[in-house]
C-alpha cells in the first residue's frame, strides 16, 4: 500500500507563515512584528502570496521579506513594494531602503526583480559569530596601544563628532553611506556609539557603534578605523571593548557581519573567536526621486552592456 506523504497546514498567522517561507529574510521578533503592525501599519504589506515588512532603524529602512519561492517573488514583489512604497519618505530613512538576501540559488531570478525597482547591489558580506563571549572586566575606555600607537580613549560619541566620523568611514570604506544628520540621529537615539580619539590630538581617528538591544546577542554595527591608525592593534582593542560591553550588559555572544573582501578584518575576527555563519549580500535603494531615476538608468545601461558584450 502505497504511503501517502503527511503535508503541514499552512499557518495562518502571518508572522508564522513567513517563517516557514523558503524565501526569506525576517529579523524582528514576532512582538516587535505585532508591535510594528499596531504602530506603522503602512509599513507592512499582507498578502497570501507573502510578506513585506518596512522596519525603520537608525536613518534606513530595513526592508525584510518572505515568499514561498522565487516564482511567487518574481510575480508578487512588484506590486507589494508599490503598496508599501508612499509611506517611506527621506525624513525617516534618509540612507534609503535596505534589503538583504541569503539564498544564493535564488539570486539570478531575484535580482532581475530588485534592479527593475531601482535597488543595487550593496555589498556581499559573512555573517560571524562568536558562540561565547570570553571572560573580562568591565570595558576599559582609555586604551594604551604598543609601538608607535600612543594614548587613545573610546569616548561616548557626540552630534558634534558626525562629521569627522562621516570622514573616518568615507576613507576606511569604498562605499560610503553615512551622512552628518544620520550620524546625529543615531548619536541621539542612544544605541552605543563610541569614538576612538587621539589623545595627543584630540583627533577622531575611528568609530564603534553597537546593538545591545537583542535578548542573549551582542551585535557590532559598525567599526571603521583611519587608514593612517590601522595595523596597529587599535582595531582588536576596539573589538575587545565590544566583547567586554556586551558581558557587562549581561549578553552571552556576539555578531557581526564583515564584507567578504576585508582579509584583515576576517582574520581579526577569527582571532578572537568568531567563525562564519552565513553569508548574503545587501541590497540598497534610494527613496529620492531623482536619485532612484539615476539608479534605474544605469541598471538598465548595464544590462544593455551585458547583452551586447554576450
Amino acid at each position: 500500500m502505497k504511503q501517502l506523504k503527511r503535508l503541514d497546514a499552512i499557518p495562518r498567522d502571518p508572522y508564522q507563515r513567513a517563517l516557514k517561507s523558503r524565501l526569506r529574510h525576517i529579523a524582528l521578533s514576532e512582538d516587535a512584528f505585532n508591535e510594528l503592525r499596531r504602530t506603522q501599519q503602512d509599513h507592512v504589506v499582507i498578502e497570501d502570496a507573502g510578506l513585506l515588512i518596512a522596519q525603520p532603524y537608525q536613518g534606513a529602512i530595513g526592508l525584510q521579506y518572505a515568499f514561498p519561492n522565487s516564482d511567487q517573488f518574481a510575480r508578487h514583489f512588484p506590486t507589494m513594494f508599490s503598496r508599501l512604497l508612499p509611506a517611506l519618505t527621506i525624513e525617516e530613512a534618509p540612507m534609503g531602503i535596505r534589503l538583504r538576501h541569503t539564498d544564493a540559488a535564488s539570486r539570478p531570478y531575484v535580482e532581475p526583480v530588485l534592479r527593475a525597482h531601482a535597488f543595487e547591489m550593496m555589498r556581499d558580506w559573512i555573517r560571524m559569530e562568536l558562540a561565547e563571549l570570553p571572560p573580562s572586566g568591565g570595558p576599559e575606555d582609555h586604551i594604551a596601544a604598543g609601538g608607535e600607537a600612543g594614548a587613545f580613549t573610546l569616548r561616548e560619541a557626540r552630534t558634534d563628532d558626525a562629521e569627522a566620523i562621516v570622514e573616518v568611514e568615507s576613507v576606511a570604506f569604498s562605499m560610503s553611506w553615512l551622512t552628518p544628520d544620520v550620524v546625529r540621529r543615531s548619536v541621539e537615539e542612544g544605541p552605543v556609539f563610541r569614538v576612538l580619539e587621539d589623545v595627543s590630538s584630540g583627533r577622531a581617528v575611528g568609530f564603534l557603534r553597537l546593538r545591545t538591544d537583542l535578548p542573549s546577542e551582542g551585535y557590532v554595527s559598525d567599526i571603521a578605523l583611519h587608514p593612517e591608525y590601522q595595523r596597529r592593534g587599535l582595531g582588536e582593542a576596539m573589538m575587545r571593548w565590544a566583547l567586554a560591553r556586551f558581558r557587562e550588559d549581561g549578553l552571552r555572544c556576539a555578531a557581526l557581519t564583515v564584507t567578504s573582501d576585508n582579509g584583515p578584518g576576517i582574520a581579526l575576527y577569527r582571532k578572537l573567536g568568531f567563525t562564519a555563519a552565513e553569508t548574503g549580500i545587501d541590497y540598497h535603494r534610494p527613496i529620492d526621486e531623482d536619485e532612484v531615476r539615476q539608479v534605474l538608468e544605469k541598471n538598465r545601461a548595464s544590462r544593455i552592456t551585458v547583452r551586447t558584450r554576450y
